[in-house]
């Protein structure tokens, strides 16, 4: 079956020295993982496709009882060049990366996380303010849409022990989710609530949740 999808590239490996398998997060099949041949000689424009973080454009044959799927067009959609040159940005954005990489199963599309996910990267990448505050918008989301609701999720035992000191937390986390501001070119956000707080508090559901996301670990240094 023949298949056309924006995706974005998680990780890439080199394959018989001259091919590439990469692992992608497409739009229309979830995670998956697709071969490029003859990607890593010397005139192959495929090596520029595949860098991390990139939206690209895929054209593939899509086998249901292959692990490997071979792409025999590609172009790159989005580099996001403005978050590439960003250490902030980019630990960030690899920490949601790496996220998604360690948690979604093969070949289950979640196209909501995948809007979701554009929409942040957007963010980041036309945007200098508000950073936290769009890691926090997409890890809601990402929770929400996986069959966690954090935000209405009262018995959580993170939840339970943030709420001890500050019971507005659930409100705060609602807040950030209702707001939408990753879809507005807007830098302006007006989202009053006590950020060293919420920075710990999220750090703590990361671990929790996504125990093995090791870039996380440097993400939660630069909330502070």
């Amino acid at each position: 079956m023949k298949i056309s999808t924006q995706a974005f590239v998680l990780k890439t490996s080199i394959f018989k020295e001259s091919s590439l398998i990469v692992r992608l997060f497409t739009r229309e099949k979830g995670k998956s993982n697709y071969i490029i041949k003859a990607a890593m000689r010397q005139k192959s424009p495929s090596k520029a496709v595949y860098q991390q973080l990139n939206e690209i454009k895929i054209d593939y044959s899509h086998y249901p009882k292959r692990q490997i799927h071979p792409i025999y067009s590609s172009k790159i959609i989005n580099d996001w060049s403005m978050i590439c040159n960003d250490l902030k940005k980019t630990v960030l954005c690899t920490a949601m990366f790496e996220i998604i990489d360690k948690t979604f199963d093969e070949n289950i599309p979640d196209k909501n996380t995948y809007d979701v996910l554009v929409a942040v990267m957007t963010y980041f990448n036309n945007n200098t303010k508000n950073l936290n505050n769009a890691f926090y918008y997409f890890l809601i989301h990402f929770l929400k849409n996986s069959g966690y609701d954090i935000i209405n999720a009262k018995e959580h035992p993170i939840v339970k022990k943030y709420m001890q000191g500050n019971p507005q937390i659930l409100d705060d986390l609602n807040m950030i989710f209702k707001s939408k501001f990753v879809f507005s070119r807007e830098q302006k956000l007006d989202l009053k609530y006590d950020k060293r707080n919420m920075s710990k508090f999220i750090s703590e559901i990361v671990n929790y949740h996504f125990s093995d996301v090791k870039s996380f670990s440097v993400a939660k240094d630069i909330f502070k």
